[in-house]
């Protein structure tokens, strides 16, 4: 049976913002996965916000705003809600439950102070639980709440009516109709203790508790009441567990880095290394190391004891010895007044953590909120349990026993791990290939070879991210980079007496593994879990060395085709390769075949024996090699389980998936199976008369066959590698992908498909269903994604960045290999832009809001200039890589042309070229033709491939004449500056052509060209033309280096041009100090909402009521405030007489503080301040923003402003900023206290 454990409180309202988070703070200190709430006072707008606040699922039953509402709050619940119902009312709300192990039907009662109405209530209940039952096939039901009635008159109510037992008959028979019964009551048959007591003290009830059904009370069932705070009613707890109770493996302890920030752990730290260096006992290194460790575990973990006891001590004093009085049956007047002041106590304390808790929210937000920092990004992101291995299919059969399921994971990675190394097929592999791998040079040898430094120990740590898992000892890298100047000798010392023992301490042989579920994939099957091994920081830091090492020079010995863990290669390579070459199927002779070859957990299963000899036949050193062993010896892990861990088991084979060197070593060993089949005789891809043969993204495998009769010989051929390897081959997921047509299903048992998904895209034939796939289903996606951001109240800022995370950043990935239509160009940018201005109307012009913050932009993403950016990386990419292997399509379909750098320099026109290109190759030479300034020069143009230079409507090439140098009309005049005649040109260049080919180029070339041509002829600098540079806006493509950012910029220039804004931020200041204006308020620590409100003034489209007027033709533009006066931004933010009391009481204010503070004018007001002083600037532009945004809040509450009310605000507000780390919210801190800007206004 799935143990649970619920409460429920009824918490008399939850409107006030200060009691909701007190109560959601107090409810998420409770050991619970669900609580059940009454009298919350909820309506349907309150839905996604109080969500939000609450950080994880609620189910609403509303009353309204001043009565009744019932809730149920999920906290890391792993049962999964099916479905719920709920009346009209707010007085019952029932929601299914699947468990491990079936169903569970959970009802939150709210009951009526009237008893008829009661029984009507339950009536209700009653019928909708038999009919849940019958549907869902359970008798499992939890019924709690506040049922307004008590069971026994007598026993349950002070002062009672009854001198006897009076059981209530409603309930009575509730509970019989139902199968329902009261665990408390059955555990204490006479004993009186109450839920809701009256604030006097006069009376008390327990009208709150537990109906459970009676099948459940053969388990454990645990029920106790205890006090909570800001409601007159008691917390009831249910705890539901079997009667067997198992053991579990020890849990997976963590560092708790806010340990640093703790003066005297951290001395602690300090003097315990001390000790340990003077202490003679330990004789290695490796030992004090390790001893080191322990002994830090210890101390955190007493430390965090005593913090957390210290933290909640008071809290648990109180609730003790309220807890106490509440169960005394009758209270004499001591009691009363004790609990009085107790409950007070309480209610106090939890006040106080709500307002700390919105203080530091706040201080939160200023700094990480719509920002691109994880906090943000994960704040729509649903819920994931960690470790949420519930249940598991062991035999064909779902099983949800823990032990069980520990049991078949230890079995299942053991035998995983298990080598099946034989050395006589290893021999046999490495024999067959010995004569075709590459050696490396002396130089990489003995790099590797080398005594590791100092400073390649500080480079890995360095390498090191902040905050990421750690391994079993539980020390993460924050640890060590505070630690660092203190511990670096040490750890520096114990890894060379590693490398020089071969063997690796005791901690950092043990990993901890972590099974993520693959995308899509059904999670209780373990072939569907990937193991990611959480590995101690010390090892990390020790592979990290000789991982930098290895991948310094790796590409000696990766060849080209291999694309995976080496900086500068593409996996876009890899897909544009397979596209070209289904793209371009008539430059292949054959039937051609593409082969995806799938291996089942190839990292798990490579032969830890294989990859050490491939280092040898690769040539490296003894002493790289045996450090490498070093790393695989002995090593063990467990997996870490929602109970603890399993069992640990020997890893004797795969490499570990979060180690640094692992994917080297991997690829290292792969690239043995792309030697083997590159070196076998098979039918292999001809393709522009170049030979393919096999691609690879680490295990990722292509093959490129010329027919399906080779199969056969290419499985035989893998079939040595795996036995030598390790690696099996998953025949059941690889496939065929014809390039040509094809009528066969499969071929040897595997699969010939029309679509097949590699390495992420669907790649097909068909270019509606390409699109369709990679572009228009990841728009609806997207648009979906953004939708759910949209219900929050953001900044214009945080919807542009959302634009980035949630919408752009899942294009970019498809659109590096394939052409983007138009359509669908149009309609991304349209769900961005609309999604920015929350579908309404659009107040800047979409070309201005993705320029630069300097230039009056928000730097949005016009993703027509980022799809440009994308493919003019390609471009460069193929430029300067022509004679790669993933360019060999390209570069033959181009050199038709006269190559890509000759076709780039001319004035062509994709329409009119006289070769089909595919629609990538199309875009990219569109995009080169919006972004390349050609002069035009008539000596300089090519004549070739020429937008105006027409045969049948197509351009014109004749290699024969570029291959003679002939690409200009300079090269076609004689010496009177006049085109040559056939004689004339024969004589002077030879038989290129016959008469008749040549007058048609000849007629071809307009007069008006010729003749400007002709005009430079007798001048010496134009007679001798050169061929014009590929230069964008003077960086050559070929060699200059252009940063995407630049690209994209060069884009936004071009689509949208530069049109002079008139509004007065031009008139006032120059160049440098609009740049100042228009960037430096982003770094302030104030809230996003007062900075878009600051924007918007300063820019001129704040949506005053006249510039809505004018714009859209609303009648009414009386001021929102005076009503009199035109609202205009000027008006509304200055020159209303109300705005300019709050204006002169802030500086009244300000004055004694700021000596010399000259009167606010309109331009301080719209613009800010640039002030020599910089403290006096910064808190000028602070108070002026944030005066800015609450004048904003009153015009939309309809409120006037007043300076006593802001001035509440800002005090609240700089008591946030205590709470904020960066560098000008310490500054501004320091300018707070400096000037006593907390004090009253009137002092």
């Amino acid at each position: 049976m799935s143990n649970f454990n619920f409460v429920s409180l009824n918490v008399r309202g939850l409107r006030d913002n200060v009691k909701r988070k007190s109560m959601f703070l107090f409810c998420k200190n409770v050991k619970a996965s669900c609580i059940l709430l009454q009298e919350t006072h909820s309506v349907k707008a309150d839905e996604q916000f109080w969500s939000n606040q609450w950080g994880d699922k609620i189910l609403f039953c509303h009353g309204t705003n001043k009565s009744s509402g019932v809730a149920l709050l999920f906290k890391n619940c792993s049962f999964k809600v099916i479905t719920h119902i709920s009346d009209d009312d707010g007085h019952w709300l029932i929601c299914v439950l699947k468990t491990d192990d079936g169903f569970l039907i959970l009802c939150n009662v709210y009951g009526y102070n009237i008893p008829s109405h009661n029984k009507l209530l339950l009536t209700e209940i009653a019928k909708h639980v038999k009919l849940l039952n019958h549907k869902y096939c359970t008798n499992t039901v939890v019924i709690g709440g506040d049922y307004n009635m008590v069971l026994d008159e007598w026993l349950d109510r002070v002062p009672s009516k009854f001198n006897t037992h009076h059981i209530n008959p409603t309930l009575r028979d509730f509970c019989l109709d139902v199968n329902v019964s009261d665990p408390w009551r059955i555990k204490n048959p006479l004993r009186q203790t109450f839920s809701w007591f009256k604030p006097n003290g006069s009376s008390k009830s327990r009208i709150d508790f537990w109906l459970v059904s009676n099948n459940l009370l053969q388990n454990k069932i645990d029920v106790n009441i205890s006090a909570a705070p800001l409601t007159d009613h008691c917390l009831i707890e249910l705890n539901v567990s079997s009667q067997i109770q198992k053991s579990f493996g020890r849990g997976y302890w963590k560092f708790n880095s806010s340990l640093l920030t703790n003066e005297t752990f951290c001395n602690a730290v300090i003097e315990l290394l001390e000790t340990l260096n003077s202490d003679s006992t330990l004789k290695s290194y490796t030992d004090k190391w390790e001893f080191f460790k322990f002994k830090v575990r210890q101390t955190a973990i007493k430390h965090s004891k005593l913090i957390a006891k210290h933290y909640k001590q008071k809290e648990t004093e109180i609730l003790t010895e309220l807890n106490q009085i509440c169960s005394k049956p009758v209270f004499n007047e001591d009691d009363k007044q004790r609990r009085s002041i107790l409950q007070c106590s309480l209610d106090d304390i939890y006040i106080k953590k709500a307002k700390g808790a919105f203080i530091r929210s706040r201080a939160k937000w200023v700094e990480l909120g719509e920002k691109s920092t994880s906090y943000f990004c994960n704040l729509e992101k649903k819920r994931q349990e960690k470790n949420t291995i519930k249940k598991l299919h062991i035999n064909n059969q779902l099983c949800s026993d823990p032990q069980m399921i520990s049991k078949e994971i230890s079995s299942f990675y053991s035998n995983l791990y298990s080598s099946s190394y034989s050395e006589s097929h290893n021999n046999t592999f490495f024999q067959t290939i010995k004569d075709f791998i590459p050696k490396i040079d002396d130089n990489f040898r003995n790099s590797c070879d080398s005594e590791i430094t100092l400073q390649e120990l500080e480079k890995a740590l360095s390498c090191l991210s902040n905050d990421k898992a750690p391994g079993c000892d539980g020390l993460t890298s924050n640890f060590y980079k505070f630690f660092w100047q203190h511990i670096k000798d040490l750890i520096f010392e114990m890894f060379k007496e590693i490398i020089q023992n071969g063997s690796l301490t005791h901690t950092m042989k043990q990993g901890v593994i972590t099974l993520i579920p693959k995308p899509g994939k059904d999670p209780t099957f373990l072939d569907n879990l990937r193991p990611i091994t959480l590995l101690n920081t010390d090892y990390k830091l020790l592979t990290h060395i000789f991982s930098n090492r290895f991948k310094s020079d790796i590409t000696q010995i990766i060849s080209e085709t291999q694309s995976g863990f080496i900086k500068g290669r593409s996996i876009h390579n890899n897909l544009r390769l397979v596209l070209d070459m289904i793209d371009y199927e008539h430059l292949i002779d054959t039937d051609g075949f593409i082969l995806f070859l799938d291996f089942y957990k190839a990292f798990d299963m490579i032969e830890h024996n294989f990859m050490f000899q491939t280092l040898q036949f690769f040539g490296f050193g003894n002493k790289f090699i045996n450090t490498v062993k070093t790393f695989y010896y002995e090593t063990s892990s467990c997996v870490c389980l929602p109970q603890g861990t399993s069992h640990r088991f020997n890893i004797n084979k795969g490499i570990k998936q979060g180690c640094p060197i692992s994917p080297l070593l991997f690829i290292a060993a792969a690239e043995m199976l792309s030697l083997l089949i590159k070196h076998t005789d098979f039918g292999k891809l001809t393709v522009a008369n170049a030979e393919f043969s096999i691609s690879q993204l680490a295990d990722d495998t292509t093959i490129f066959l010329n027919n399906l009769h080779d199969i056969p010989k290419i499985l035989k051929t893998i079939d040595i590698f795996s036995k030598a390897s390790g690696l099996k081959l998953n025949l059941n997921k690889c496939e065929i992908l014809p390039i040509k047509p094809c009528t066969l299903l499969n071929a040897y048992n595997i699969p010939i498909k029309s679509t097949v998904k590699y390495l992420g895209m669907h790649i097909t034939k068909n270019k509606t269903d390409l699109e369709k796939l990679n572009v228009w289903d990841k728009l609806e996606k997207c648009s979906t994604l953004l939708n759910n951001w949209a219900q929050r109240d953001l900044s214009i800022f945080g919807r542009i960045l959302l634009t980035k995370i949630e919408s752009i950043s899942r294009f970019i990935y498809p659109t590096y290999s394939i052409g983007v239509p138009k359509q669908a160009i149009k309609s991304i940018n349209q769900v961005n832009f609309n999604f920015i201005w929350k579908r309404k109307t659009h107040y800047v012009k979409q070309g201005t809001l993705t320029k630069k913050y300097e230039d009056g932009g928000l730097q949005a993403i016009d993703f027509n200039s980022l799809n440009g950016t994308l493919k003019i990386n390609w471009l460069k990419s193929f430029i300067r890589n022509q004679n790669s292997i993933w360019f060999i399509v390209p570069n033959k379909i181009f050199s038709s042309l006269g190559g890509i750098q000759f076709l780039l320099s001319c004035d062509f026109d994709n329409k009119k070229l006289p070769i089909q290109l595919s629609s990538f190759h199309q875009q990219v030479l569109m995009y080169w033709k919006l972004i390349y300034k050609h002069n035009y020069s008539p000596h300089n143009t090519p004549l070739w491939n020429c937008r105006y230079i027409t045969i049948r409507n197509k351009s014109v090439f004749v290699p024969t004449w570029f291959e003679n140098g002939i690409w200009s009309l300079m090269h076609l005049l004689n010496d009177n500056a006049t085109l040559m005649s056939f004689d004339d040109f024969t004589a002077k260049y030879g038989s290129l052509t016959n008469r008749k080919d040549f007058e048609k180029i000849i007629k071809a070339i307009p007069q008006n060209v010729v003749s400007s041509v002709s005009d430079l002829f007798h001048n010496d600098i134009y007679r001798h033309p050169t061929v014009p540079k590929l230069l964008i806006n003077g960086h050559n493509i070929a060699t200059a280096k252009l940063p995407n950012l630049q690209i994209r910029e060069y884009f936004n220039v071009t689509s949208f041009p530069y049109v002079s804004n008139p509004n007065y931020i031009t008139q006032y200041f120059n160049n440098s100090k609009k740049k100042q204006i228009r960037t430096k308020y982003l770094k302030l620590p104030i809230p996003p909402k007062a900075k878009e409100v600051h924007f918007k003034t300063f820019s001129g489209i704040y949506p005053s009521k006249e510039l809505l007027r004018k714009r859209f033709g609303i009648p009414e533009n009386c001021c929102s405030f005076c009503h009199v006066e035109i609202e205009t931004t000027e008006h509304l933010f200055f020159e209303c007489f109300y705005s300019d009391v709050f204006w002169n009481s802030l500086h009244y204010w300000l004055f004694p503080k700021i000596p010399l503070l000259a009167d606010f004018s309109i331009k301080d007001i719209i613009f800010g301040f640039i002030l020599e002083n910089k403290n006096t600037e910064l808190i000028l532009n602070v108070v002026i923003i944030l005066g800015k945004f609450y004048i904003h809040k009153c015009r939309f509450l309809k409120i006037k402003p007043f300076f006593s009310t802001f001035h509440k605000e800002l005090c609240s507000f700089f008591s946030s900023v205590n709470f904020m780390e960066n560098k000008l919210a310490m500054e501004l801190q320091s300018i707070i206290c400096k000037l006593q800007l907390l004090d009253s206004p009137l002092s």
